[in-house]
């Protein structure tokens, strides 16, 4: 906490020692999450350059209601949307085609046993690229709040701040996000 005082300080009084410790001390997280939401890593470099460009032109207007970590993840969120939004529109599924129906309360459909995965199509690099492939089928609004929540392992206040959700408007988008997920490995493994 007191490296971040002094970073902040340092940051508001223009110091180039500080924004080299901005650089160095947050670059690599903040990749890591915008690599998760543009998935190419040049656009995820200019992203980036972005972010510390906005922090450094707005450091003035940051009031420490937060952590200086989750503004950044905010800003880096939002710049990531951003970018996605601005390129061309792709093919998005619906979360409502493949969550479970009910009728009367009762399922629909019959729960695949997830236990009979042969071996060999649960290779682990293989659903690892399916699982990236499906969270980047995702809206943005679940995409964000499961990689912070579930990818990240950030907290729920600090989702909830980045984010600005509510705590249960927050669950609910990972939730679905899950479901979502867990519905399109069903599709690809299990049936």
């Amino acid at each position: 906490m007191k490296e971040e005082t002094t970073l902040l300080e340092g940051l508001k009084k223009g110091m180039e020692s500080a924004y080299r410790g901005l650089v160095e001390g947050y670059s690599d997280r903040l990749f890591r999450i915008i690599s998760r939401f543009v998935r190419n890593p040049e656009e995820a470099k200019e992203v980036l350059q972005t972010v510390f460009l906005k922090v450094i032109e707005n450091i003035q207007k940051f009031e420490g209601n937060s952590s200086l970590y989750t503004w950044l993840y905010r800003i880096a969120v939002n710049e990531a949307l951003m970018r996605i939004r601005s390129q061309k529109p792709r093919r998005e599924i619906s979360w409502e085609e493949v969550l479970p129906h009910y009728e009367d309360g009762i399922r629909t459909f019959e729960v695949p046993d997830w236990s009979k995965l042969p071996d060999q199509q649960l290779a682990d690099r293989e659903l690892q690229l399916f699982v990236q492939e499906s969270v980047a089928e995702l809206s943005e609004d679940l995409k964000a709040a499961y990689l912070l929540k579930d990818v990240e392992q950030l907290s729920e206040d600090e989702v909830c701040t980045i984010l600005d959700l509510t705590k249960p408007a927050m669950k609910n988008r990972v939730h679905r996000a899950r479901l979502f997920l867990r519905k399109r490995i069903e599709e690809r493994y299990v049936r």
